[in-house]
């Protein structure tokens, strides 16, 4: 308790010292009204509904005279892109929703031209060839697994992923870096080294990761919670997974209190939960089924899909009831995806050299992505695939409660089965003991 009271005061003072309130107070004003910004570019990337999906960091948000002087980050659609790191200004009607930022109306260049960045410019070429070559869908769907590029993805494909609850999988998050430290790890596992030469290669794969995806805030965060999820599914359970979750949510929230009511930062956090008491029992579940490999790529995303289900109805305002039955169908999938997409985008750099691994990356990649987007297309054609519900207090009380019972179902079986055999121990006679 005196722990919670002093975080809490420690809290307080931050969030009234870094102007928080004030920031709070003048965007709820504002939201649903017009506003004037400037700032620059962070990203520009077409989007399935045409045109293009441009983040802003902006300096100085004005609204009726009144100028907020704090950095934030704002989405605005664009009927042109943007080069990152140009400096723009616009206009429209701001939307507030928990810590995102949209604006919609227009936005104006500054600034002369800017060459876009060495690993922008390459994931677009990258892009624009997997797309020549398997389709749009089939390459959004590659791509955003592999590094979260879904931008060639239509609105039709986006909609199928919806209603199957797998547009998780293009968005990168604490799943894919668990994915990628535990696969490096378990390949690793082959070598025989230490366990700690084995965790290092993990976080070593991981950051790599991260800094082919892009070394934004959400994708560090994104780091954090997936290197500790990784840390949980390869060290078993652990005595002190709630003390290291709880560790690393309460020195983020100091860190940046607006998380608070960050969506993708709750998701984040749910995620890695579920790959810390979920995950494992699952895997050795499927383990005995399958090998120990297979039995991770699957585990990780179904888990995390799985406890992520209430979160996805605040959202959407709609119960999908075949989330569960089409990422199991698409779980073995996922791994595949992920590192076929990161090879091409490594391989591009070869040249020629590569032709022949890209004809065959190509080739696994749309059949892969054509395999989920399958899944994706029958789920849609499924009887009440998409039930309207509105996240009230009942329906987030039942969804979560289900979601509960099918984990807590998971666990008693993991217990049962594999429960260690009694060991027989010798019982002395009475007269022995007396000897």
């Amino acid at each position: 308790m005196m722990l919670c009271l002093l975080l809490t005061c420690i809290q307080g003072a931050l969030i009234t010292a870094r102007g928080y309130q004030e920031r709070w107070d003048f965007l709820d004003a504002a939201n649903g009204q017009g506003v004037r910004f400037s700032g620059s570019v962070l990203a520009s990337s077409p989007s399935a509904y045409g045109g293009s999906l441009t983040q802003v960091r902006i300096g100085d948000l004005e609204y009726r005279g009144q100028i907020l002087g704090q950095s934030l980050t704002l989405s605005i659609f664009t009927d042109s892109r943007f080069e990152a790191g140009s400096e723009v200004t616009g206009v429209g009607t701001l939307t507030v929703d928990g810590s995102y930022y949209r604006v919609k109306g227009g936005l104006y260049s500054q600034s002369a031209d800017v060459s876009p960045p060495p690993m922008y410019g390459h994931k677009t070429m990258v892009r624009e060839r997997v797309v020549q070559e398997v389709g749009r869908d089939a390459a959004g769907l590659l791509l955003g697994m592999a590094y979260g590029d879904d931008s060639s993805l239509s609105a039709e494909a986006v909609n199928r992923m919806r209603v199957a609850g797998l547009t998780h999988l293009t968005a990168v998050s604490g799943a894919n870096i668990s994915l990628v430290f535990v696969v490096s790890y378990r390949l690793a596992q082959k070598i025989r080294i230490s366990r700690y030469a084995l965790v290092l290669i993990g976080l070593i794969s991981a950051t790599l990761y991260v800094g082919l995806v892009g070394l934004d805030g959400s994708v560090l965060r994104a780091w954090v919670m997936g290197i500790l999820g990784g840390l949980g599914m390869v060290l078993g359970h652990g005595a002190h997974r709630v003390a290291a979750l709880c560790t690393c949510l309460l020195v983020l929230l100091v860190l940046s209190p607006e998380l608070a009511s960050n969506y993708g930062f709750a998701l984040s956090v749910i995620a890695t939960a579920s790959l810390l008491f979920l995950a494992p029992a699952l895997r050795r579940l499927a383990s005995k089924f399958l090998p120990g490999i297979l039995a991770d790529v699957i585990a990780i995303p179904l888990s995390a899909a799985l406890w992520c289900a209430p979160v996805i109805l605040l959202l959407s305002d709609a119960v999908y009831p075949y989330t569960v039955l089409a990422n199991v169908l698409v779980a073995p999938m996922v791994a595949p995806l992920t590192f076929v997409g990161l090879l091409l985008l490594i391989g591009a750099t070869l040249g020629p050299w590569a032709s022949f691994l890209a004809s065959f990356l190509f080739w696994a990649g749309e059949l892969l992505a054509g395999s989920v987007h399958a899944v994706a297309s029958w789920v849609t054609h499924l009887p009440a695939s998409s039930v309207a519900l509105p996240a009230s207090p009942q329906t987030m009380a039942g969804i979560t409660t289900l979601v509960a019972l099918f984990s807590a179902g998971i666990i008693v079986a993991d217990s049962r089965l594999n429960r260690p055999p009694p060991v027989r121990q010798p019982i002395l006679s009475q007269q022995g003991s007396r000897k």
